[in-house]
């Protein structure tokens, strides 16, 4: 059976890519390389490479080290290698560390064991690349490129697509590293917003991972399938379907959707605070994360729920998610009734905490028309880089889709 350190050097000289591994991205050096073989043929490659301009061939590795086997299907991505290569460094940093740590402790106390304590932790920390600092001094060519595809592709998204047109014109799509908050008052279809929102992400390739706290997995499923099929979810909970529907049932369910799964994750009480929902992302490594009820989450820093000081904690946690994983976060959350003045629904009107407006990129409304059923003003009430601005939709259930009408007034704020 293969070894990660292995897979990473078969990887390297079968792909000619050692970028991904010693650059900004994986950041490996020798010094990860625990196995002395493995270590030597990496050795090795570097050298080449600093003689040759390129990483060398398996026929030139073999005729140095006619004992290594190379791998011609690895365990994983690259990334995924790179992470275990760094994860077993840490552990055998800490291993060792805790061991002399603890000799320390019994010989000369504290003031002995804690420089040991403080190394330890250095060394750990190193392993993982420094890849979150950029030269911008340096860099201007590569922005350059960015702003010229920019300007061969006017209108291009730069994220994953939301399912509304206005949205992705005002917005980009998703994009990483970016906090979405979708507010509204109670019943006005939050969460069949989000549920458009995740069948286009997942449509237009990503991964999603969908928490709910509003809705149980079966509600959810049958109202992905109600749209998917074009009928209407009360009739797939009730059985009342005439032939022809039945037949558009079973060939939108037939066959898969895509090559990459769509994760709805029913273990709330595991995803209930912010390091559930990164456990959660360790596990399943989605591209695009959907809290639906992201005020029901239980803060662990005061270990209060939806309390203002709780509601901000969740708020910038949501954030930092966002951040250190590199991905987009979309959240529900309600607003509250007695904040909705004459003007409607307003960036003031989120409940519980200011913090949600000032931590998300967007933050979208969903108010209903009065007296006019079926109908919803989508509001872009606060972005980074958009106006405040709002859209007329209309959700119908016979058969089940969104239209979109833009509304052309000024808006009161």
């Amino acid at each position: 059976m293969s070894t990660i350190e292995e897979e990473i050097i078969s990887y390297i000289a079968l792909t000619g890519d050692l970028e991904t591994v010693v650059g900004q991205a994986g950041g490996v050096t020798t010094d990860h390389f625990l196995d002395p073989s493995t270590r030597a043929v990496f050795a090795d490659i570097l050298a080449f490479k600093t003689d040759f301009g390129e990483p060398p061939t398996p026929d030139v590795i073999h005729r140095d080290h006619p004992g290594f086997a190379f791998v011609r299907e690895g365990s994983g991505p690259i990334e995924y290698l790179l992470r275990e290569l760094r994860e077993q460094r840490i552990r055998t940093i800490i291993d060792l560390g805790m061991g002399a740590v603890g000799e320390a402790l019994d010989t000369g106390g504290t003031q002995a064991a804690l420089p040991l304590l403080r190394l330890m932790l250095a060394q750990a920390a190193s392993v993982t690349p420094d890849s979150h600092e950029i030269d911008y001094a340096g860099t201007g060519a590569q922005r350059l490129d960015i702003y010229r595809q920019a300007r061969d592709n006017p209108g291009q998204l730069l994220g994953i697509p939301t399912g509304f047109k206005f949205l992705d014109q005002v917005t980009l799509g998703i994009q990483p590293q970016q906090l979405v908050v979708l507010t509204g008052l109670a019943k006005s279809c939050k969460t069949t917003v989000m549920l458009g929102m995740t069948r286009s992400a997942y449509d237009y390739g990503s991964k999603p991972l969908l928490i709910s706290f509003e809705m149980p997995y079966e509600e959810i499923a049958r109202r992905l399938d109600g749209f998917l099929a074009r009928i209407n979810p009360k009739k797939l909970q009730t059985g009342e379907l005439n032939p022809t529907e039945w037949r558009q049932l079973e060939t939108a369910l037939s066959d898969p959707l895509g090559e990459q799964p769509y994760i709805v994750s029913e273990d709330r009480a595991g995803a209930m605070t912010i390091s559930g929902l990164q456990s959660k992302i360790d596990q399943l490594e989605p591209s695009v994360v959907f809290v639906d009820g992201a005020y029901f989450l239980h803060d662990e820093i005061s270990r209060e729920s939806q309390t203002p000081l709780a509601m901000t904690n969740i708020s910038r946690g949501l954030k930092k998610l966002a951040l250190t994983n590199n991905i987009p976060v979309v959240i529900t959350t309600q607003s509250l009734s007695h904040k909705v003045g004459a003007r409607g629904l307003t960036v003031s009107s989120l409940g519980y905490t200011s913090a949600w407006a000032q931590d998300a990129d967007h933050v979208i409304g969903a108010e209903a028309v009065d007296d006019d059923p079926g109908f919803y003003k989508m509001k872009l009430l606060a972005s980074r880089i958009a106006a405040p601005q709002e859209h007329l939709i209309s959700i119908s259930w016979d058969p089940p889709e969104f239209e979109e009408a833009e509304v052309e007034t000024d808006l009161p704020y």
